[in-house]
């Protein structure tokens, strides 16, 4: 993913990346499925409302929709962090709160470093084989 811009903005970073190719809805749910477990209460919202997960293969079987965001405390960055993806579209908006050094008095250069990183392995879930909310792997779309 591209970071297209980054700004800070009461106590958060907000930011847009850009996906390197368009993807389906259920692309997009592969990369909040495979992000999921690197979340301390992780919450999934479609759309503004809070959708409930019993497990993680619950997510795969999340109806298309306009936007899904996954929120949460990052154990990769120790941070907050929500991440929107949005249905045919091709930017990716996140925020992250600015409550350690990496993330407090950032620059462009230094936040990118810092987040592509993540981004990236997010947008190669999207083009991994997904598993079926049944446990067995299934063919990606797209």
């Amino acid at each position: 993913m591209l970071l297209v811009e980054e700004r800070e903005e009461n106590g958060w970073i907000r930011s847009t990346f850009n996906l390197t190719y368009r993807v389906t809805w259920n692309q997009l749910l592969q990369a909040v499925h495979g992000a999921y477990p690197y979340f301390a209460n992780p919450q999934v919202l479609v759309d503004g409302t809070q959708i409930s997960v019993t497990k993680q293969s619950d997510i795969l079987t999340i109806p298309e929709d306009r936007a899904i965001i996954l929120r949460g405390i990052s154990t990769v960055l120790n941070a907050p962090l929500m991440i929107t993806f949005r249905n045919q579209s091709q930017a990716v908006a996140v925020s992250v709160g600015s409550v350690n050094q990496e993330f407090r008095n950032t620059t462009y250069e230094k936040y990118n470093k810092s987040m592509s990183q993540l981004m990236d392995s997010m947008e190669i879930m999207m083009h991994l084989h997904a598993a079926k909310p049944n446990g067995s792997a299934a063919p990606t779309r797209g």
